[in-house]
């Protein structure tokens, strides 16, 4: 039982300010407002209302490649990941009669993004984030209780059978649930209008809603690397570990760039947030840009204690990583360096389909580690 003490025992206001952050430097320009940004390995996904962008950070000269552009009358609004599928969260809104028509949950192939989406679930609800673990979707879906006023459920399907089923029917109150993170089998949401996050065992018979952080400011997305999350708050960057009652430390920031409210200028605000290595990516919407800040002691060195235990060894057909203590994210590279594929594993799914690799040589990485199997 001690991951639920993750939502149990840890709930404070934050106060204090690190004045250790690094000011965000300019990545990528000229997107169309971006908003949520998740990775695969090296590959970040960047989602604006219209266009979903595709940026191979490992690249010399980087590029924001459109490789999904959401249909007439369809609007992106979260993203979620699993092995080569995307799962996004679409509104159907019609602009010029200004009426809303629910949401749907898509499916697209990354081996293959040209192809048709698959429509995994539409709902008449507003679906605002989701999440997966396995094949279950989590979602929140804006229930309309009275005219102008609703309530954030937490939704699941299961992408094989997608019937819904209420987990939480009441997390918020008129207030949209901005992003979602799985920590082991715990599920953590980013409530930026009541300036909390919230969390439960999806494991639990009795779920039990508690609040994992409060005293956020204008808080969005979240990224969960190893014991490790990262939080979108306002224009800072907090991180903190998972598995320990510490404070949040503030790691990045923006002053640079402005929005504007009525010919005021503020410091921009960060929509999400990705670290890959030892950089962090951050979104600003109203800016179009993709931001990084580039620290050392954010590298996943700092997390290889979770990788103490950890034994890899193959079959003819499957790869098989034990020890596992948290989610860690594999990938698996030729001996020249080409990504194979990348899957985030956990201590009950370890293991990757290598039937079909070729006779020989191949490295897998797992955090700061590597490994050498031949097949």
């Amino acid at each position: 039982m001690t991951k639920k003490l993750l939502f149990t025992l840890l709930s404070f206001a934050i106060f204090s300010i690190s004045y250790s952050q690094q000011e965000a430097t300019d990545y990528i320009s000229n997107l169309d407002e971006p908003s949520a940004i998740i990775n695969k390995g090296n590959i970040l996904y960047v989602q604006g209302p219209k266009k979903l962008y595709e940026i191979n950070t490992a690249s010399g000269s980087p590029t924001a490649n459109v490789i999904y552009t959401a249909a007439a009358n369809f609007y992106m609004n979260n993203l979620a990941i699993s092995g080569n599928i995307l799962y996004i969260s679409e509104e159907n809104y019609d602009e010029v009669a200004n009426q809303a028509f629910g949401c749907r949950i898509i499916a697209l192939d990354l081996n293959n993004p040209g192809a048709p989406v698959n429509v995994i679930y539409t709902t008449p609800n507003y679906v605002s984030a989701l999440a997966i673990t396995g094949s279950t979707i989590y979602f929140a879906s804006e229930f309309e209780v009275a005219l102008d006023d609703y309530t954030v459920q937490i939704q699941k399907i299961d992408v094989n059978n997608p019937v819904a089923t209420v987990v939480v029917n009441n997390l918020a109150e008129d207030e949209e649930a901005n992003d979602m993170a799985f920590y082991n089998n715990n599920l953590m949401i980013s409530v930026g209008g009541v300036q909390k996050v919230f969390g439960f065992d999806t494991t639990e018979t009795v779920i039990n809603v508690s609040e994992y952080l409060t005293g956020l400011n204008y808080n969005k997305g979240l990224f969960v690397n190893g014991n490790n999350v990262f939080i979108a708050d306002g224009n800072r960057i907090g991180t903190k570990p998972l598995n320990l009652p510490t404070p949040l430390t503030f790691v990045a920031q923006n002053t640079i760039y402005k929005d504007n409210n009525n010919g005021t200028p503020f410091n921009a605000n960060f929509r999400d947030v990705v670290l890959i290595g030892d950089k962090l990516y951050m979104t600003l919407l109203n800016q179009g840009k993709v931001v990084t800040v580039q620290d050392a002691t954010l590298s996943n060195n700092k997390f290889s204690q979770d990788l103490k235990g950890v034994s890899v060894y193959n079959s003819k057909t499957a790869l098989i990583i034990s020890g596992l203590e948290n989610n860690q994210l594999a990938s698996i590279y030729t001996l020249s360096g080409q990504l194979i594929t990348s899957k985030e594993l956990s201590a009950g799914e370890n293991s990757i389909d290598i039937s079909s690799y070729s006779h020989g040589a191949y490295i897998i990485r797992l955090g700061s580690k590597s490994f050498k199997f031949i097949k």
